[in-house]
């Protein structure tokens, strides 16, 4: 999933746990769960599968993610530890899938294992279209929000 979705459920794990380490916690187990449903990205067309376009996608969904947490300042207290926290938690996973894939390091070759397994338990047998991926994720994203908000 986008690093924006996993992020509003951090945000909302921060929001209803006050301890900032269950907080982080709770975000990093919801990325694997979240991680189960498909959504779409094992379907990305084979000419995105190169270093510019995963760039350019992180890029996006980085500038999407801090476009949130900048907007969601404004309504949600983003100065609670338990509301960073959850959301640090929440996105980690994805960042060090990012470090696998720039540096095939051993340690974060472990995680990428993990990190298939639950995202490949479902989608392995059955995955949405690229496009569908992406509209279910807007559509999940939007619903996130309005629950912050």
């Amino acid at each position: 999933m986008f690093l924006t979705v996993h992020g509003a459920i951090g945000i909302i794990i921060g929001q209803r746990v006050s301890n900032p380490v269950l907080a982080f916690i709770f975000g990093f187990i919801s990325h694997y769960l979240f991680d189960i449903i498909p959504h779409g990205d094992t379907n990305a067309p084979k000419k995105w599968n190169n270093l510019i376009h995963l760039a350019l996608i992180a890029l996006i969904d980085i500038s999407v993610m801090i476009l949130l947490i900048l907007g969601m300042g404004l309504k949600v207290n983003l100065h609670q530890w338990s509301v960073i926290f959850g959301f640090l938690g929440a996105v980690l996973p994805d960042f060090l899938q990012g470090f696998y894939f720039l540096s095939g390091k051993k340690w974060f070759k472990r995680h990428q294992k993990v990190h298939n397994f639950f995202h490949f338990l479902i989608a392995e047998k059955y995955e949405w279209n690229f496009y569908t991926g992406l509209v279910l994720q807007l559509i999940f994203f939007i619903l996130l929000i309005t629950y912050i908000i």
